[in-house]
């Protein structure tokens, strides 16, 4: 009978693994670790490397059960082991090659390339894109799509190439126009953005991508001062604006100028961290998350008015009542999330301070460094009491106004 590149008879099919005992029993554990992370009553959630014990247990049971290989390779990249997470993400891709549709393969691989992306691994997304290319008939969505990763990895050129490849297979989609118009800002070429994004609009004047991305290009066209990208993205608030707004009562307009400002000035430390030898792609993506979190907990603290996230000096005067509220909120803070705090701040703060968007600086740095033995010893002593069954509420209570002096008490949270 013949039979086709990989040996399998012709019109054969493939054989269900998923009717076999082992699949069935690593499906029913899989399936019981999910109901525990989405529903606390069944058991704490696992984590870190409990997670990843009770995978490798699954896959004892069906080694080619693809939703534990791929999770596992997630798990292994959260933790910063891309290469052995990798190939456990390539065995479990395999697994669905071989035993499913290539529309549950196609689905596989995009999630994953989200994921990557998310993390930082725009150099692995780039390989998993190319190896999508291969089942996808949308070439130019994954041109698009790597072009994007290559910004992020600082080759502006390959990110140019891959873009333009994308508008040689498709030049009627205005996203391809606008995300090359987008390049070329950055690329520095301002009069063939200003064209591209112009193409964009004219073939969908509603994208708010083109759109403001249009306008910024107008703005640096007219401006001295936006030389490029980054220049934008840390730009000088424009007081009087806010100011005008102000009178105008027009508060919803403020706040979203306000977060537009902040926004850009993690875009441009995104950028700039993306390039710092320093740390590894798993510390970077830690660094980011968490100094995302921990300045939206500060915007929060404001309420009625706004932060905006160069002002060094509102963080340096109030770090200890802002501590104090974040350990007391956060749910069994540790010394690792700390120390993730103190560096996504500081790092932070000494990016805005070499582009000369904010000073002070050593005056921040000092100021944590000579708060930090005592906010560690408040968080180890609240740690202890949290859960504690020796202490009536009442007396916990007691405890977190000595060792918060009040911050944790409303109206503050």
């Amino acid at each position: 009978m013949e039979k086709n590149s990989s040996g399998k008879t012709k019109g054969e099919k493939k054989r269900n693994i998923e009717n076999t005992k082992s699949w069935q029993i690593a499906d029913w554990k899989y399936s019981g670790q999910i109901a525990q992370d989405t529903m606390p009553l069944l058991g704490a959630p696992l984590l870190g490397e409990e997670k990843i014990d009770s995978l490798k247990e699954i896959l004892k049971d069906c080694s080619q059960y693809y939703p534990a290989l791929i999770e596992l390779g997630y798990r292994y990249i959260k933790e910063g082991k891309d290469k052995i997470g990798k190939e456990s993400i390539d065995k479990g891709l395999q697994s669905l090659k071989r035993h499913f549709s290539k529309k549950n393969l196609i689905d596989a691989y995009y999630h994953l390339c989200q994921f990557l992306e998310k993390h930082l691994r725009f150099k692995m997304a780039i390989e998993y894109y190319n190896q999508l290319m291969e089942l996808e008939k949308d070439k130019a969505k994954m041109y698009d799509y790597i072009s994007y990763c290559y910004s992020y990895l600082g080759d502006m050129e390959k990110a140019f190439e891959s873009q333009q490849k994308a508008l040689d297979l498709c030049d009627s989609n205005h996203r391809f126009y606008s995300n090359m118009g987008w390049i070329e800002i950055i690329r520095g070429n301002l009069d063939a953005a200003k064209t591209l994004l112009e193409k964009s609009l004219e073939l969908n004047q509603k994208d708010e991508i083109a759109l403001n991305n249009y306008e910024v290009c107008k703005l640096m066209l007219k401006s001295k001062q936006l030389k490029n990208w980054e220049a934008y993205l840390l730009r000088k608030i424009d007081y009087e604006y806010l100011e005008k707004l102000e009178d105008e009562d027009d508060m919803e307009e403020y706040e979203e100028q306000g977060r537009l400002y902040n926004h850009d000035k993690i875009g441009a430390f995104k950028f700039d961290l993306m390039r710092n030898p320093n740390y590894t792609l798993a510390e970077k993506y830690d660094i980011l998350f968490t100094l995302n979190h921990i300045l939206d907990f500060i915007w929060n603290l404001h309420g009625s008015t706004f932060f905006f996230y160069n002002d060094i000096s509102g963080v340096r005067d109030y770090l200890k009542p802002i501590m104090h509220k974040f350990i007391f909120k956060t749910g069994d803070i540790d010394e690792k999330v700390f120390n993730d705090i103190y560096t996504a701040l500081l790092e932070f703060y000494k990016f805005l301070t070499k582009r000369k968007v904010v000073s002070g600086y050593k005056w921040l740095e000092n100021k944590m460094v000579k708060l930090k033995p005592e906010l560690m010893k408040r968080m180890a002593r609240y740690n202890e009491i949290r859960h504690s069954d020796e202490y009536t509420e009442e007396e916990k209570d007691e405890i977190r106004e000595e060792l918060f002096e009040g911050d944790a008490s409303w109206p503050f949270l």
